[in-house]
């Protein structure tokens, strides 16, 4: 449950903080502090619907290409915005007596980098309580720098953290970026609490350097997949931080 910036859980949870020997928390940005994956549904939604429109096809089935292809596409070029391009590519020779069509609205899709996002429901909450008990704050982001950057400046978080690392986005977030994140804000693992949407990028390679994990499960299916470290906690939206620390042992 949400909880104000006066509610004396934060005294409790500074305690419970002391006893589980934490000294940072590390966040993932997209779908665990905002809303990102709603921006991409919106986009895909409306280039499905305008292909579809003027070429006359099924909606439907073209949408689940887009998709299908989407996920495809992530396992080689990561989260770069060219892989719409490859992604529209593939589509335009699938459908090759629409693939004017097809090409001609790549915009729409591109237009998911300019889109402001939403932060999630006591985001801001969170963020300054941990900064008040004295906590380090990391954000460790998988995603195009420029886009990034783009975010924090609209979101106005810039000072929120005491260190923000990309990892590649040609890639995918590794063990290696999250060790390499800890170690420019000086924090042993061990001392650190994780939170993230992401299984595979966020939750198990922390978990295996010996942080103590918060799981929000993904919006995006492929960011779901995976075997849950026993010891990670789950919950269903950054404004359950605070319960998630009073269940950890």
């Amino acid at each position: 449950m949400f909880r104000t910036e006066r509610d004396p859980i934060e005294g409790l949870t500074r305690e419970r903080l002391n006893e589980l020997g934490v000294e940072g928390v590390l966040y993932d940005l997209d779908d665990t502090l905002i809303y990102t994956a709603e921006i991409f549904h919106l986009y895909m939604d409306l280039y499905a619907d305008m292909v579809a429109d003027q070429a006359g096809i099924d909606r439907e089935s073209f949408f689940k290409r887009l998709s299908d292809i989407n996920d495809e596409e992530y396992k080689t070029m990561g989260v770069s915005p060219l892989r719409w391009d490859s992604v529209v590519m593939r589509l335009a020779s699938e459908y090759p007596e629409i693939g004017v069509v097809i090409v001609s609205q790549l915009n729409v899709l591109k237009r998911i980098y300019r889109h402001e996002p939403r932060k999630r429901e006591g985001a801001n909450a969170i963020l300054d309580g941990v900064r008040r008990m004295g906590l380090k704050q990391g954000l460790v982001t998988h995603a195009n720098v420029e886009w990034t950057n783009w975010k924090m400046d609209t979101l106005g978080w810039w000072g929120m953290f005491d260190g923000l690392y990309i990892a590649d986005e040609n890639g995918f977030k590794t063990k290696k970026d999250w060790a390499r994140a800890m170690e420019i804000l000086e924090l042993d693992p061990r001392k650190c609490i994780v939170v993230g949407d992401n299984l595979s990028g966020d939750v198990i390679p922390t978990a295996e350097l010996g942080a103590r994990t918060m799981w929000m499960p993904s919006p995006w299916s492929v960011y779901r997949a995976g075997v849950v470290p026993e010891s990670t906690i789950q919950i269903g939206g950054i404004s359950e931080f605070y319960d998630g620390i009073m269940r950890m042992k």
